[in-house]
């Protein structure tokens, strides 16, 4: 999938940014729905994902929690330092990245954010920071510029990324508490065709023949499913 870049007052940019910001915000609910539902029990769960240090502990639901309000707070961030420039990274250069550098500063950073709270506080934390994400993007314009991270980015490029973050971090928490994906139709097709244009981008296009279901594409895609394509997975 190619990045389009439309031109300022673009009304298609403007539907397709409006779907994007839809789709975020009912993966967003869905994510909210189950961290309200959570035991004492459950927060504790241990998440697959594997640190760069292999002798730290995984991430609980709690810091994986903390972890979701970084990430998807970013667009906060984006949307209130609008700036004049050129943008460095779209929806998919936005996940390429030194992981040996940037995995230890975001796996600290999640212990950061929970520190001091506790579970029961985390629903009300999250509650906050997705509305607010969500209605702050349906105020912005397409085209607003603004920090994406590593680089300046437009805001109808960074709601798109911040659905691969949803819908993979999601499966994280589905799986830490053995529960099928809750993942929509809509933030699975972003995402796998997100994906499908970052693999074009750091080796070879295409993805497996035995792939072509978007949901296990984005699970092998994202390591959170094994397959044995050397080229996988792309994010982590």
């Amino acid at each position: 999938m190619g990045t389009v870049v439309a031109e300022r007052g673009d009304p298609a940019a403007t539907g397709s940014y409006q779907r994007a910001i839809d789709t975020l915000d009912a993966e967003l609910r869905g994510l909210e729905a189950v961290f309200r539902g959570l035991s004492g029990k459950d927060w504790e769960a241990p998440t697959n994902l594997n640190p760069i240090d292999s002798t730290l502990p995984h991430w609980t639901v709690f810091e994986l929690a903390g972890h979701f309000d970084i990430s998807i707070g970013l667009a906060r961030m984006l949307m209130a330092a609008p700036q004049e420039g050129q943008p460095g990274r779209d929806r998919t250069s936005f996940f390429i990245f030194p992981r040996a550098e940037v995995a230890p500063v975001v796996y600290d950073y999640a212990y950061k954010m929970v520190a001091g709270k506790r579970p029961m506080d985390m629903p009300d934390v999250l509650h906050e920071t997705f509305s607010k994400t969500i209605e702050e993007a349906r105020r912005s314009r397409p085209d607003l510029v603004g920090p994406g991270y590593y680089a300046l980015m437009r805001v109808d490029e960074f709601i798109p990324s911040r659905v691969v973050e949803a819908v993979v971090h999601g499966m994280d928490l589905t799986d830490a508490l053995g529960r099928k994906s809750i993942a929509t139709p809509a933030g699975i097709a972003i995402t796998a065709a997100i994906l499908d244009d970052l693999l074009a981008r750091r080796t070879v296009a295409g993805r497996p023949s035995d792939l072509k279901d978007d949901l296990a594409w984005v699970r092998a895609a994202s390591g959170r499913g094994e397959h044995p394509d050397p080229r996988l997975p792309i994010i982590g």
